[in-house]
């Protein structure tokens, strides 16, 4: 029975991994953008990571859309106020995984406001790179709406439209290296 508590630890691989979050602008054309500065473990008592604890930390002053006036605007108090807020926090409650789809629900922390969210990702697999290490690979998707956590700053014009929509949309291209 020696080894049967033992946890798989694994680490984002920050150069092979991408966060990027989408949202409409004037509600017809999308603007994306990326963080480009993150961390995050996976902690799993099995090889198919059913009922792993996930911690991730975003850097909210690495956002980058390819503008830097957008960029700098996102980074003021309209949006993600990097001052007073360095990082926005995701710690899973829950994971689940049936084959290769994987349920998540856990809490999300922006400018200080929690809340529960879901969202479900693909495990891609396994592969041992050329330098002998363990990587695993996901992909994942969902869906926030901005006001839940207090990001609400738009601009209202002819009459009916707004300059942002409310929804954002968050994809992830995860690698993972084991670290033990």
């Amino acid at each position: 029975m020696q080894g049967q508590n033992k946890k798989n630890i694994w680490v984002i691989d920050p150069v092979h991994t991408r966060i990027r979050f989408e949202t409409k602008y004037l509600l017809i054309t999308s603007v994306s953008g990326w963080f480009t500065e993150f961390e995050g473990s996976v902690t799993t008592p099995s090889d198919n990571f059913d009922n792993s604890e996930i911690k991730l930390k975003l850097y909210t002053n690495s956002i980058n859309t390819g503008n830097e006036e957008r960029d700098n605007h996102l980074r003021s108090t309209d949006f993600f106020d990097t001052a007073n807020y360095p990082s926005l926090t995701f710690s899973s409650t829950s994971v689940h995984v049936q084959n290769t789809e994987i349920k998540v629900t856990g809490e999300l922390c922006i400018k200080n406001i929690r809340e529960t969210i879901s969202f479900e990702a693909r495990h891609l697999g396994f592969v041992t790179d050329p330098f002998g290490n363990s990587k695993s690979a996901f992909e994942m998707q969902l869906v926030l709406n901005r006001k839940d956590f207090g990001i609400s700053w738009n601009q209202f014009f002819d009459n009916a439209g707004v300059l942002l929509s409310d929804e954002v949309k968050i994809f992830g291209d995860i690698q993972l290296l084991k670290v033990s």
